[in-house]
């Protein structure tokens, strides 16, 4: 097995790097830090970095290698086709606070000599979390921790992949992961304006993070699961377990707090099929439903009474209505 992380800078990261390096073995992890990075692996540097980039190359290296983690600073789009989305892991963290810790950061170790605001208003900054996941669903990530829960998340990561990856603290400008930026109110407006879909997808994924943790505390299994579509006449969306179980979920579908009916996930979803899912792809549900535009839908996993999408969608109006 081999996991791929998926590093955003400021998010316990580099504590989490360390934690793996000390249970795997430096030898048996592989980095992609950038050309210019001496963090980065040799054989990134020869199949990735050289002319013409060989990706199955570099993924058939590293099953050579036994490479335990691949990880690195990068988009999930880089490694996720090789390595898969059940595979994959990241840490989130409260936006307003990783700028902060980010911008401490580039003041520290770079002498960065711009103001606050300068840093965090380069479009470059903007979203930094949702531009590196982008193209893969959060809800499909194999495992997102946060880092405000940093040994929550160790104790969920850890059981998901059956490892003991230890508990650390470092590279971090506050004494402790759970301290806090000071942002002034103007800062923090804008931030929060230009920061739209990090902040969604953060509060997603802490909704997620509860309801999956709740879960396991209970000793009940969890599915990655997506409700896609909602119209007046179909629902459609996947799911899948957490995990090693290769058995088709069953899903209640629900409308204005009543169940409809029962669908099974065993459609084929192309479009997920370069994320390597469970099932070859066959993860796929549909329903077709009578629906007028307001109403609320919402699925459950059968078996263990699961919502999602964790709030009730509304059937939109038809456009140009």
């Amino acid at each position: 097995m081999t996991v791929f992380f998926i590093h955003i800078p400021k998010t316990a990261g580099t504590s989490f790097r360390l934690g793996a390096e000390y249970y795997f073995g430096c030898d048996n992890i592989v980095y992609d830090y950038g050309k210019d990075s001496l963090a980065t692996s040799p054989v990134v540097i020869d199949t990735l970095y050289a002319d013409p980039k060989d990706f199955w190359s570099f993924r058939s290296a590293c099953a050579q290698q036994g490479a335990s983690m691949v990880g690195g600073h990068v988009n999930a789009s880089r490694f996720v086709s090789l390595f898969g989305v059940g595979q994959t892991l990241t840490f989130l963290r409260d936006p307003l606070q990783r700028m902060a810790s980010e911008y401490a950061h580039f003041v520290r170790h770079y002498e960065y000599k711009g103001s606050f605001h300068d840093f965090y208003s380069r479009p470059i900054m903007h979203n930094r979390q949702s531009k590196i996941l982008h193209g893969v669903d959060v809800e499909a990530v194999g495992f997102v921790g946060l880092t405000e829960r940093y040994a929550d998340s160790l104790k969920l990561l850890n059981a998901r992949y059956g490892i003991e990856i230890p508990q650390r603290e470092d590279n971090r400008g506050k004494k402790s992961l759970d301290a806090v930026h000071e942002i002034s109110a103007d800062d923090e407006a804008e931030l929060k304006q230009l920061n739209k879909r990090d902040i969604r997808l953060y509060e997603q994924a802490v909704a997620l993070f509860d309801q999956r943790y709740t879960m396991h505390q209970e000793g009940t299994p969890w599915a990655h699961a997506r409700l896609v579509e909602v119209k007046p006449g179909r629902i459609a969306g996947w799911a899948w377990w957490a995990g090693e179980s290769d058995d088709p979920v069953t899903v209640e579908v629900w409308a204005n707090g009543k169940h409809l009916d029962n669908v099974t996930a065993v459609e084929l979803r192309p479009g997920l099929c370069r994320l390597l899912p469970p099932r070859g792809g066959y993860v796929g549900f549909h329903l077709p439903v009578k629906l007028k535009p307001g109403d609320q839908v919402q699925c459950r996993v059968a078996s263990t009474g699961q919502w999602f999408p964790l709030k009730p969608r509304r059937v939109p109006k038809p456009e140009g209505k």
